[in-house]
């Protein structure tokens, strides 16, 4: 067996607790909150460590805390975990035999192992009894930091995990025990006043430690329950790299995301796009553009197949004349192409103003709600571009071909004109 069919989540997990790390590295004294899927949260600083020998004595606090708390993590947090430093700087380990966590030291590189949350996260493989990540580990994580004294961290936890595709976690509590943890939360997110905001999480959290199950379980449930769509960000691959016409791709995929509410971020090569916005709208986008990407194509082929090519003039040093040439085929086709993207962006735009339009007159609640979305993406959006410092903009579709071969243009209007929106239907309801 491959590491990879013994802990098929890993990278999943590894991936979750980057998102978690750049969160909280992006908080500050002076700016200690952090906006993730329209909300806003304040976990508090992610305690560094100058040594591995340092965070024993966190180890010890934390095992301590769980068992003065009357914390059952079935008898392992009775047990003394130890820390050592280890000559590798790429990864921190637990080993069960010992009951010993082994952190790269920072003159290693072991910076980005010297944090509570990569520390519980070793402790976690011990208070769980599972070497691998499994949804039992998440849940055990989940709980681990708040027991700990970390509930906001442990909401951002499962918000990352849930981006990337890890909402499981196997606990062992009832549905209706659920449902019963859930109201108590969404009553003390309503509630008026601070006393009575904090009388519902006492007992939520009574509730939950009873049933040995992470609040923050509780709250993805909450959200479940309601149906609260949150936004997202998918990558999407658009081709390889180096393949010519990518950024013609690129601009497709930009103009049928825009009718759908989705803001985008793009590889420099062209290669990637990685779509922010409500999952929904992001399968309508993706399904949309893949029909008209094969539209496109078939019918750029069918054009340079029937040889009536633009022509330019070049000079012909052997005949010592200008001479009329067609244009290379490359050329053609990127005419062909930016036309056609261009002129499907026209028509969903006029689709989506029609839809938006008639929404208006309807409803005016629908009218909010639709000002919401824009918001909650806005935000969403806003706040990705910030945690991964991108500030550039993408200009890769700049440089026109259209004015090199205006006859393969015209072709890629007509052809953009007779295109089936197959998606017409699903492009409203996501209006």
């Amino acid at each position: 067996m491959t590491a990879r069919s013994r802990d098929p989540d890993q990278r999943a997990v590894y991936a979750a607790e980057d998102r978690l790390a750049a969160w909280l590295d992006s908080t500050t004294p002076e700016r200690p909150t952090v906006t993730v899927d329209g909300q806003t949260y304040e976990p508090g600083p992610d305690l560094r460590f100058t040594e591995p020998a340092a965070a024993t004595a966190y180890v010890d606090a934390v095992l301590e805390r769980l068992r003065e708390a009357g914390k059952d993590y079935e008898g392992r947090e009775l047990e003394q975990v130890t820390v050592r430093p280890r000559a590798g700087a790429r990864m921190a380990v637990y080993e069960p035999s010992t009951r010993t966590i082994a952190l790269p030291p920072f003159e290693v590189g072991g910076r980005w192992a010297l944090r509570a949350t990569v520390v519980l996260h070793e402790l976690t493989h011990h208070l769980s009894g599972e070497q691998a990540h499994s949804p039992l580990w998440r849940a055990t994580f989940l709980r681990l930091l708040e027991d700990a004294g970390l509930p906001v961290t442990a909401q951002l936890m499962q918000l990352a995990y849930a981006a990337e595709g890890l909402e499981q976690v196997t606990h062992s509590i009832d549905d209706g025990t659920l449902a019963r943890l859930a109201k108590l939360l969404r009553q003390a997110e309503r509630a008026t006043n601070e006393h009575e905001r904090a009388a519902y999480l006492s007992k939520a959290q009574a509730l939950a430690t009873r049933h040995s199950v992470a609040l923050a379980v509780a709250r993805a449930h909450t959200a479940k329950e309601e149906g609260r769509e949150q936004p997202v960000a998918e990558n999407y691959r658009i081709g390889a790299r180096g393949k010519r016409g990518l950024a013609r791709y690129v601009r497709l995929l930009l103009n049928v995301a825009h009718a759908n509410d989705i803001r985008c971020t793009i590889s420099h090569d062209s290669t990637a796009v990685t779509l922010h916005g409500f999952p929904s709208d992001i399968a309508v986008t993706k399904a949309m553009y893949e029909s008209l990407l094969v539209q496109m194509v078939a019918d750029c082929e069918r054009h340079l197949a029937s040889g009536a090519r633009d022509e330019r003039t070049v000079w012909d040093s052997s005949r010592r004349r200008y001479v009329a040439r067609p244009v290379a085929t490359i050329t053609a086709r990127l005419a062909f192409y930016e036309a056609y993207a261009w002129r499907i962006g026209e028509r969903l735009d006029e689709v989506r103003e029609a839809v938006v339009r008639v929404e208006h007159d309807q409803s005016s609640e629908t009218a909010l709600a639709l000002r919401q979305k824009e918001l909650d993406v806005h935000d969403f959006f806003a706040e990705a571009l910030r945690r991964n410092n991108i500030r550039g903009t993408w200009a890769a579709d700049r440089r026109t071909k259209v004015n090199d071969a205006p006859r393969a243009a015209e072709e890629g209007l007509r052809a953009a004109d007779r295109a089936r929106l197959s998606d017409d239907k699903a492009l409203g309801e996501a209006g």
